[in-house]
C-alpha cells in the first residue's frame, strides 16, 4: 500500500478524523504543527500521530481543503536546493533554522518511496513545509516540498494536475514501494527536481497507465536531490 502524502494548509483547522482507506487511490491532505509540549509523553502522543498520518494511505479524507487557502509562496524548490537550503547547508536543526529566519526545525518520521525514516521537518507558522533527509557526514541527502504554498522551478505546487505541470510524460518512471504505481518525473529543466504524483482510483501497478490517465494525476510532494559532486 502506498504512503499517503501530506501537505500544508496556512490556517488553522480543528483535528479531523482520517477515514480508513477505501481503495487504492491517493488525496493530498494538510498537516499542520502540533502544539509544541515538553512531556516526554505529550512528545511521545505527537510522535505517534504524525507515524500515523505519514504511513495511511489511500483515500483519506482531506483535513483542509487547498482551494479555499490563499496560495503565498513562502520557497519556490528548484535546481539548486529549497529557497537558501542546499548542497552547502549541513544537516542540523541550527543549521536549517539559520538558513530559513522565521521557521522552526523539529524531528519527524516520513515515509519515503523505499522506506520509513527519521528526518528534520522545517515548518513556518505552524505549518509544515520541507522535510529534510540526511546522507551521513552532517549532509543533506534530499528535500521534500510538502506544501502547495511552495513553487516548483516552473512554477509547479501540489495539488495541480500533471496536465496543468505540463510535464512531460517521456521523462516519468512508474514509482515502486510506498508509491507504487505512481508517476515520478524529472521537472522540466531541472534534473534536481523529482515531482510525485497520484492517481485517483488507480490499482498500483509496474507500468503507468495511460496518458490520459496520467494526465489527471494530482501533484503530491516535490524533492530536491543534489546533483552528483555537488
Amino acid at each position: 500500500m502506498a504512503a499517503g502524502d501530506i501537505a500544508g494548509g496556512m490556517s488553522p483547522h480543528p483535528a479531523a478524523a482520517l477515514s480508513a482507506p477505501a481503495g487504492p487511490c491517493y488525496r493530498p491532505f494538510m498537516m499542520r504543527r502540533a502544539p509544541h509540549t515538553s512531556s516526554p509523553a505529550g512528545k511521545a502522543r505527537i510522535a505517534a500521530a504524525g507515524f500515523l498520518l505519514f504511513l495511511v494511505g489511500g483515500c483519506s479524507a482531506s483535513i483542509e481543503d487547498i482551494s479555499s487557502v490563499p496560495t503565498d509562496t513562502l520557497l519556490v524548490l528548484g535546481q539548486t536546493g529549497a529557497g537558501p537550503v542546499g548542497a552547502g547547508t549541513p544537516y542540523s536543526k541550527a543549521a536549517i533554522e539559520t538558513a530559513l529566519p522565521g521557521y522552526t526545525v523539529d524531528t519527524v518520521t516520513m515515509a519515503t518511496e523505499t522506506r520509513t525514516e527519521t528526518a528534520l521537518a522545517a515548518f513556518h507558522d505552524g505549518l509544515q513545509v520541507l522535510q529534510i533527509l540526511p546522507a551521513g557526514g552532517g549532509r543533506i541527502e534530499a528535500i521534500h516540498g510538502v506544501t502547495h504554498h511552495m513553487a516548483g522551478p516552473n512554477g509547479e505546487r501540489i495539488g495541480m494536475s500533471f496536465a496543468e505541470t505540463r510535464q512531460d510524460i517521456g521523462q516519468c518512471r512508474v514509482g515502486r514501494g510506498n508509491w507504487a504505481g505512481m508517476p515520478i518525473c524529472t521537472a522540466r529543466g531541472a534534473p534536481s527536481v523529482t515531482l510525485v504524483f497520484a492517481i485517483p482510483n488507480y490499482e498500483a501497478s509496474d507500468t503507468l497507465p495511460d496518458p490520459a490517465t496520467v494526465a489527471s494525476s494530482t501533484l503530491q510532494r516535490m524533492i530536491w536531490t543534489p546533483q552528483a559532486g555537488g
